[in-house]
């Protein structure tokens, strides 16, 4: 009779009473990452959504109604009447604000109201009630709100990639049925990249994308980047992946090959890990195209919308469960583990180490925030540009690990280093470092 090892067919002995990471996945008004997450603008809709009728969405648990009157402006109100409850998705667009169409309140964008339908223009109700609404901000065809205390709304950020005019910009918004941070931690984990995206499931991605890499992270002005620097044939490949806290990310080149040399090629994409309730979340934001980023014509324009974007496994409706399975993708890989991922049933390990440390900065601000300091906000004013700090960088040399790894550090030192200068010059500092290299 052989032997049973009593490490293994242990699944009756493994513990049953996971516990939840409330404190950075739950997000409702009143939990410590949900008033976090409150300190900051949000994309909620793109603008092509707002139509002549009111939208009904979901942000950070609330239920809202999002409309455009007919001056022009956008208005972000709570879903019920401040009457008796009817729901704004049933309004009237009004030449300014909306009319619920129960009894005819009409409500002003900021929520003050204008006229109690069928009560006295000058009755006392006018006077006294102002129905919930939050600020919100139309660009480039994405609508952003912010939904924290008005006295302390920060200046709306305009990224540096936001104002690159050498690419076209795209929005799209994806939505996934699970909490909003297994979602927004694969930004920091570029292990999967060379596992899921390659070796799992093919290539998904550029081919380069799948040769093994130094990996190191380090924080940054906005919160933090990975910094991956690849041998690939004659060339060395360096790419900073950011996560900008609390929510958004930037990436390189979808189908980079590292075939030529480049310096401080910016991003293929901005976007936003959005939470609706704790269970289900939008990714919404910006598909960068360029012929500079996509020289090989693979991108496609027509896919990138509403619930579409141009890269394999980023939604459940894309492919066959069947095809799903064989070669799996971001969304599968990131709604299985569950409508909230348990931390307490993980095993982290050394290649976790990005995920760690996110997890570390996000806990960090929501404890801070929880003790009375407020994050700092992205902008300082309204008109400023806020530089980034996503690239890729491709340079003809030789180097051994040791070498790239000085290398990679050193480039991404370059490039969070010069975030006060203009972009031509960033791009010649990150130059000048890469030829330090030279010859290996």
């Amino acid at each position: 009779m052989t032997a049973v090892n009593p490490e293994g067919f242990s699944g009756y002995h493994r513990k049953q009473d996971w516990t939840e990471d409330p404190e950075l996945t739950h997000i409702t008004r009143g939990t410590p990452c949900g008033e976090y997450l409150r300190r900051y603008w949000h994309p909620i809709a793109m603008t092509e959504e707002v139509t002549d009728l009111p939208l009904l969405v979901k942000v950070l648990g609330e239920n809202l109604v999002l409309f455009r009157d007919r001056s022009g402006d956008f208005g972000l109100l709570h879903k019920h009447c401040s009457h008796r409850g009817a729901s704004l998705e049933f309004g009237i667009i009004a030449d300014h604000g909306i009319i619920c169409c129960y009894h005819g309140w009409h409500y002003a964008v900021d929520g003050t109201l204008i006229r109690a339908g069928s009560e006295r223009e000058d009755g006392p109700i006018c006077k006294k009630v102002v129905h919930g609404a939050y600020p919100v901000i139309e660009r480039d065809g994405l609508v952003f709100a912010y939904l924290g205390p008005p006295e302390l709304r920060p200046p709306f950020p305009i990224f540096d990639t936001q104002a690159n005019t050498g690419v076209e910009k795209v929005p799209f918004s994806l939505s996934t049925p699970c909490n909003w941070l297994q979602i927004y931690e694969n930004t920091q984990d570029p292990v999967h990249v060379v596992h899921l995206h390659s070796n799992v499931s093919g290539i998904q991605f550029g081919a380069a994308s799948g040769v093994d890499q130094i990996i190191e992270y380090q924080d940054s002005p906005l919160g933090m980047i990975n910094i991956q620097t690849r041998q690939v044939g004659e060339f060395v490949w360096n790419r900073t992946v950011e996560s900008i806290l609390p929510n958004a990310n930037q990436t390189g080149a979808i189908w980079e090959e590292a075939q030529n040399e480049k310096f401080f090629q910016r991003s293929s994409l901005l976007r936003w890990v959005v939470p609706l309730d704790n269970i289900s979340t939008r990714t919404i934001g910006w598909r960068y195209l360029s012929a500079e980023l996509d020289p090989e014509n693979q991108g496609d324009r027509s896919q990138i919308g509403k619930e579409g974007i141009d890269f394999i496994g980023q939604t459940a409706t894309e492919r066959s469960h069947e095809e799903a399975q064989r070669h799996p993708g971001d969304y599968e890989a990131q709604v299985s583990q569950g409508p909230i991922a348990i931390h307490d049933r993980e095993n982290l390990a050394s290649s976790d180490a990005g995920v760690a440390r996110l997890r570390r900065l996000l806990r960090k601000s929501v404890t801070e925030l929880r003790s009375g300091e407020e994050p700092a906000p992205q902008a300082r004013e309204e008109v400023e540009i806020v530089p980034t700090y996503t690239q890729d960088t491709v340079f003809r040399t030789q180097l051994n690990d040791q070498q790239r790894k000085g290398f990679g550090q050193a480039v991404a030192n370059t490039v969070v280093n010069s975030g006060d200068k203009d972009p031509q010059e960033r791009e010649l500092m990150v130059r000048q470092t890469c030829e330090t290299f030279e010859g290996g």
